[in-house]
């Protein structure tokens, strides 16, 4: 997986007529990293006292593909290659439905994995990733089964686990508004707003906005400016990094650290033994010249 870089937008619903239209209009505001969302739902495990028949389960499909070619991105003034990411988002509320371990393998070809638990059975399981390696908790404004427990928002931040705001729904729905603005609030109460997102959840152009005014956005939420915009680049490259620990079999995530050779020129020419450096790391030596001098 591909490492994040500048503004991210890791919410972007994946619909079969404005999907390619969607995600140039993100990258032509200024996102450079995109991840397109598939929402699926557990629906037979909401259905209380009913018995399951065999094939009744909902299938997921896989990660979807999009092909931006170089006459698409000089269309619309993307002068960079942007980072485009796939993301399923799993609503749920039975911890003993088979659903989960039934699509285990296909669930995990997708970056980044984030959950919409709507009891506290589910939200418990979750923090916990007995099933799956959790990214993202996805608590939607609608969800008023589940409550918020401290203790569990702690853990999942200690976990890198992180929370999603999406404004999406505050542009075409008031109640939706109100209702994300509650859900804000309740998550700076319970973990001090840590470890939180935000995102589009955007179905058409019509429904993104700029990155200076998602942070502009992000003070109703009852985040600081910092914060807002930490919500867009930081703690959204962690999101995605921490995705790609997981998926090499880290528990946790963890820093890494790469050496890199870098041959040596000498002044005749000729490349002497290899020297180390830090991938990530400006090179100082030119710096070190440059004071020199």
């Amino acid at each position: 997986m591909q490492a994040a870089r500048g503004f991210c937008d890791l919410n972007i619903s994946a619909t079969d007529t404005d999907l390619k239209i969607t995600v140039l209009k993100a990258l032509s505001l200024g996102y450079q990293t995109i991840a397109i969302n598939r929402a699926v739902t557990d629906s037979l495990s909401q259905q209380q006292g009913k018995k399951r028949k065999k094939g009744d389960f909902p299938s997921v499909p896989p990660p979807p593909k999009l092909v931006l070619t170089p006459d698409d991105l000089h269309r619309h003034g993307i002068t960079r290659e942007p980072v485009i990411l796939s993301r399923i988002t799993v609503t749920y509320s039975d911890p003993g439905s088979a659903f989960l371990s039934k699509f285990r393998d296909v669930i995990k070809q997708y970056d980044i994995i984030a959950f919409t638990p709507t009891t506290d059975s589910a939200l418990k399981q979750t923090v916990s990733q007995t099933v799956l390696d959790v990214d993202i908790i996805s608590l939607g404004p609608e969800e008023r089964g589940t409550r918020f427990a401290r203790k569990l928002l702690r853990l999942a931040v200690e976990r890198n686990i992180y929370f999603e705001l999406s404004y999406g729904p505050c542009i075409t729905d008031s109640s939706s508004r109100q209702q994300t603005i509650t859900l804000s609030h309740i998550l700076h109460q319970c973990s001090r707003s840590a470890n939180i997102i935000i995102t589009s959840q955007a179905r058409v152009p019509a429904h993104l906005r700029h990155p200076y005014d998602v942070i502009n956005l992000g003070r109703f939420f009852g985040l600081t400016e910092a914060g807002a915009k930490a919500a867009l680049v930081s703690m959204a490259h962690n999101v995605v990094y921490c995705a790609a620990m997981r998926r090499q079999g880290v528990a946790r995530c963890v820093a890494k650290v790469t050496l890199l050779k870098e041959p040596v020129t000498q002044s005749n020419g000729h490349d002497v033994d290899p020297q180390y450096k830090y991938e990530g790391l400006e090179n100082a030596r030119k710096y070190l010249k440059k004071d020199v001098s």
